[in-house]
């Protein structure tokens, strides 16, 4: 049965997880929500970085840049692809490339339409300062620096190493003054628009822009286009009505009470992955209480998830839905009460690339497993729990020094993908790891399932 979403809005304070968004198959996405947009775009650029050859992506990139009418992005995304395929896929560069001039500047236009034959080297000198993934560019290093920086190189190099460190704000710093020293540095003005674009830092760009209007400033088109895509998408101050009107609240009532909710695979990981019991955590579980799902009646959805209050209730669905969290179905869902433990292992098998999962409790004793042989699921359970072990006595550590609240750790490959990977299940007072060879597939609707069967028996 496909779900149905409910039809919402609002905003919340929790973090996408774009690894469980629906993956896009459509060439030209077409996506509303802002914020769904930017982490479609995030989960592209981060399947481009793996897997260069990603074609789809290239060109979903290209599609979502171009009608998001970002210019700079649009380059960027054609670049990559021009890059990646050399001179192979000449139509299709041809064709995107065109589909693109409305947009482009002049000479980046000109830039493309004189690489089509034969496509770009990854050191190839882009004519803007570009946010390109495959391309070397001017390759930053890390340098010993002198204890005094008196010239503009100088300066480039310490702001240099300070990027390599990801102190953007100290960078930026180091390049302003340099273009006070030699407002005609190249690399220097590269560097510095690249991170006032990166970072948003309008009026940081606009002082700096006006402080040296006067004076003969290199790469002055960059600084213009720069300047109207800031003026095109100005800082704006965002204001959320709490609460909902009255008849607004009527609607959204009606629509829920047709549905059977569940939490998609995005709120189902959120439901489990942590201890703290906060409101939008309670309401994912308490959809996920009983083995067999019943319509949406808000008063007893209300007191299984202890908030008492239905217009906060209704705050929690629409931030929910805004995030994907939650799906809706017409006709009723239920899971297995009987052979639970089959049935575990036959959800284990979609959740990885290749077929081999394992659900252990936090002692190592393995609730399911799934093409895994005894030998090594007794070694996957003793390394995954003794790995939890280690992440519980840091993890507090890692969130205050590093801002990381880690959710699973894993041993990667060269290109940071899983070999083998274990995440956290807090479901009351239990824990268990879902340990995973090759690449997880957490974004399935048999997570689901597996969560809501442990939620159900030991919730």
């Amino acid at each position: 049965m496909t779900p149905h979403r409910p039809v919402a809005a609002g905003d919340g304070p929790f973090p996408l997880e774009t690894a469980f968004l629906p993956e896009q198959k459509a060439l030209f996405p077409d996506v509303d929500d802002a914020a769904l947009s930017d982490a479609l775009r995030q989960r592209m650029e981060r399947s481009i970085g793996r897997n260069p050859r990603d074609l789809r992506s290239h060109v979903q990139r290209i599609a979502m840049r171009h009608r998001d009418g970002d210019a700079p992005g649009c380059f960027d995304a054609l670049a990559d692809l021009f890059i990646v395929l050399g001179p192979r896929g000449q139509a299709l560069r041809a064709n995107l490339l065109w589909q693109a001039r409305d947009l482009l500047p002049r000479e980046q236009f000109e830039f493309l339409r004189r690489h089509l034959d034969h496509g770009l080297d990854p050191a190839t000198p882009l004519p803007v300062t570009a946010d390109s993934l495959l391309t070397l560019g001017v390759a930053p290093t890390t340098v010993d620096l002198p204890a005094t920086a008196t010239t503009a190189d100088e300066l480039l190099q310490r702001a240099i190493a300070a990027i390599a460190q990801g102190r953007d704000d100290v960078a930026r710093r180091y390049l302003e003054h340099a273009l006070d020293i030699d407002p005609g540095h190249t690399l220097a003005t590269m560097e510095l628009l690249a991170l006032y674009r990166r970072n948003g830092w309008r009026n940081e760009f606009l002082n700096t822009w006006t402080r040296l209007s006067s004076r003969r400033l290199a790469l002055p088109e960059i600084w213009e286009t720069l300047d109207r895509r800031f003026q095109r998408h100005p800082p704006q101050r965002r204001t959320i009505d709490h609460a909902p009107r009255l008849e607004q609240a009527m609607t959204e009532r009606e629509t829920l009470e047709k549905y059977h909710l569940l939490p998609s695979p995005a709120g189902a990981f959120y439901a489990v992955s942590g201890t703290r019991a906060d409101p939008m955590r309670r309401l994912l579980l308490a959809l996920m209480a009983q083995p067999e799902t019943r319509p949406t009646v808000l008063p007893e959805l209300a007191r299984a998830s202890g908030i008492d209050d239905e217009t906060e209730l209704l705050e929690l669905l629409h931030q929910a839905q805004t995030l994907s969290w939650i799906q809706g179905f017409d006709t009723p869902q239920t899971i297995p009460t009987r052979q639970v433990a089959k049935a575990m292992e036959q959800l284990l098998a979609p959740l990885s690339a290749v077929g081999k999962g394992l659900l252990v409790d936090w002692n190592g004793f393995a609730f399911a497993r799934h093409g895994i042989d005894d030998d090594t699921a007794a070694a996957l359970s003793a390394l995954a729990t003794d790995i939890a072990a280690v992440e519980q006595r840091h993890a507090e550590r890692l969130r205050q020094t590093l801002g990381v609240s880690s959710q699973g750790w894993a041993a990667v490959d060269a290109h940071g993908a899983s070999r083998i990977g274990a995440w956290p299940l807090f479901i009351a007072d239990h824990r268990f790891l879902i340990v995973l060879q090759g690449a997880p597939r957490l974004n399935q609707p048999q997570f689901v399932e597996l969560v809501w069967l442990l939620v159900s028996r030991y919730g």
